[in-house]
């Protein structure tokens, strides 16, 4: 073999290789775009948590963050000599004001449970309803400062119409509404 031809092979097999390799490459993958993700509807479980989480930010006055596990939200509220445990039950939330009234509640049945200690057993209480923004004018039970930030207060809105759609019992093979 010549030089020539030597260097005209080794150039082709260069060449091929150059070639075969920029073939090999996988094409980019394509990002999704940012509002797919958003747009995507939570899961109760994370529905659940991220109002857990805005409900232990805003804890109003003497309340003290106990803990939250699937969907049991609990803290403390010292009431003079006494403390009671309360736990709301984001489980049980089904219901809440009506789209047109300034009064943002939440309801159900027995959505909060105050637990005083035996020796203060008489100061035991529930509730169906508990106050989350607006002007509360039916005075429920109102544990949380949201009513000053009218956006997380949207925010929260959408959420617990979310949950309440988790809560709310599905309808049977044979019903038809």
């Amino acid at each position: 073999m010549t030089k020539q031809l030597k260097f005209a092979v080794v150039l082709l097999v260069t060449i091929a290789s150059v070639n075969l390799n920029a073939q090999k490459k996988s094409p980019a993958k394509s990002a999704k775009p940012a509002t797919e993700k958003a747009s995507a509807k939570p899961t109760k479980q994370e529905t659940m948590d991220w109002i857990a989480e805005k409900m232990k930010e805003k804890l109003a006055g003497n309340r003290v963050f106990i803990s939250y596990s699937n969907g049991e939200f609990v803290y403390r509220k010292q009431v003079g000599v006494y403390s009671c445990n309360t736990t709301i039950y984001l489980n049980r939330i089904t219901g809440s004001s009506p789209e047109y009234s300034d009064d943002f509640f939440i309801k159900g049945s027995v959505i909060s449970f105050s637990d005083c200690g035996k020796e203060y057993e008489f100061r035991n209480s529930s509730s169906n309803n508990i106050s989350i923004g607006g002007p509360n004018y039916n005075d429920y039970a109102d544990p949380f400062e949201f009513k000053n930030d009218n956006s997380l207060v949207e925010r929260l809105k959408k959420a617990f119409a979310t949950l309440i759609e988790y809560n709310s019992s599905q309808k049977g093979a044979n019903e038809k509404f």
